[in-house]
């Protein structure tokens, strides 16, 4: 892996963590000459910085940047939401951030976003992802103040640069998501029309309001408020969603067959489309193996379209990682990216356990399926589900797994980086096909 020394500039076409946060955010006008991103760089009359950022822990294994733009905003930053993440890594942070109060620098490097001096130089630097975003908020020099952010690092197949919003006085202002390509701005335009949908609605689960959205560099984004500041993460203590929680911005609206659903209709499509791509992540013996079990389970699920309940909607990661608890006990949600209309209801409540099992290592992903339907059972229970439909509803999620982890891999051209090898997911998909002939056949 290439890694950023000082006065070296990160110009996206690397391996390194820098490398990947250029192509996300500025690649565009780094390829035209207009922008330069540079690791500690030394004094250049031409050039001055836009954005400016500490890199944690260090240029060559960063993970996190924080705004190199005063004490405040940078320990806020560390400090803001610590409740969200597990013990470790907040005392880690809050440790950086009395540091950074106390005058210290918190990482080993700096990263500037820089622009040439002048008039033009002041149009591109107005033209950044974070620069539109506050023009978007009202926020600038004037009344306002200016918005600093820190973005975490994300190098796996389903990246997207996120920026937490802050203000000078170190305040959370909002949330903000960029697309970057055609997979990520299809999940940033499903969240918009989610939110505007269901938020900020008052109801016993809560997403985030949309502060705004828009697009920058022909790929959308979009900005939600920030949530509460005494939020705790949904794990320990802290309970698990309940089903009139899970079920109150997905309510279940009809009866009907599973064939009906344009969820089930549109995953099956989308499975068609992956089947029938030569070569890549979908081709060879194993891609062959997981069409023909998902091929399997798809016509054992359509054979027996089954009726179950169906909600308007499902979330679509409902996981613990993407929920929080604020001190009155309300329920947060966020990142509705995978949100898709009238789905069978009860695959978040599935989501959530076979995410929970896997976080804490059950052991295999097949093995992990069953049970996790099994532990959903008050959820499923709630919404109507009956029993002998579990398999069937187990089913359409083996191919939700397959198809999302499928689709990924093959828009990058390799499971290197995939959560699932193949061959795992076809034992999950192979699990699920088995649990259907078993009830099938009694």
């Amino acid at each position: 892996m290439a890694q950023q020394a000082a006065g070296m500039a990160v110009t996206g076409l690397g391996s390194a963590p820098l490398d990947h946060l250029v192509q996300q955010l500025w690649q565009r006008q780094v390829d035209r000459g207009t922008v330069r991103v540079v690791v500690d760089p030394a004094p250049d009359p031409t050039w001055r910085d836009a954005e400016s950022y500490w890199v944690l822990p260090g240029p060559a294994t960063a993970r996190l940047l924080v705004p190199a733009a005063g004490r405040k905003p940078a320990a806020a930053s560390l400090h803001n939401y610590g409740r969200l993440r597990p013990w470790k890594t907040r005392v880690a942070r809050e440790f950086l951030a009395a540091a950074t109060l106390a005058g210290l620098v918190p990482g080993r490097g700096r990263l500037s976003v820089q622009v040439r001096t002048g008039a033009e130089g002041d149009r591109v630097a107005a033209g950044l992802p974070l620069a539109v975003i506050s023009s978007q908020l009202g926020r600038g020099p004037g009344p306002r103040g200016r918005l600093y952010c820190s973005m975490g690092i994300r190098t796996g197949d389903n990246r997207k640069p996120t920026l937490q919003l802050i203000d000078g006085a170190g305040n959370p202002a909002g949330y903000a998501k960029l697309a970057w390509n055609a997979g990520s701005s299809e999940f940033i335009e499903t969240e918009t029309a989610v939110l505007s949908s269901v938020g900020p609605r008052r109801s016993a689960m809560r997403a985030p309001e949309l502060l705004c959205s828009g697009t920058q560099g022909g790929f959308p984004f979009l900005v939600t408020a920030p949530l509460p500041a005494d939020v705790r993460a949904v794990r320990g203590a802290v309970a698990a969603p309940t089903p009139a929680e899970l079920y109150s911005l997905c309510p279940v609206e009809r009866v009907d067959t599973v064939a009906s659903t344009r969820h089930f209709q549109a995953l099956l499509d989308r499975l068609a489309t992956l089947s029938a791509a030569p070569g890549g992540a979908s081709g060879g013996a194993s891609g062959g193996a997981l069409a023909a079990s998902t091929g399997s389970l798809a016509a054992a699920v359509r054979g027996r379209d089954a009726r179950l309940p169906v909600g308007a909607r499902w979330h679509g990661d409902l996981v613990p990682w993407n929920t929080a608890r604020d001190s009155a006990g309300q329920l947060w949600c966020w990142d509705w990216e995978s949100a898709e209309a009238d789905a069978a209801a009860g695959l978040d409540a599935v989501h959530w356990m076979f995410s929970v099992r896997r976080e804490n290592r059950s052991g295999a992903v097949a093995r992990n399926l069953q049970a996790a339907v099994n532990d959903a059972h008050l959820h499923l229970h709630a919404a109507g589900v009956r029993r002998d439909n579990w398999p069937d509803l187990a089913g359409i999620y083996a191919l939700v797994v397959a198809e999302r982890a499928w689709t990924l891999a093959a828009a990058q051209g390799s499971w290197a980086n995939a959560w699932i090898s193949k061959a795992e997911l076809v034992d999950l998909v192979d699990s699920a096909r088995k649990w259907i002939d078993a009830v099938s056949h009694r």
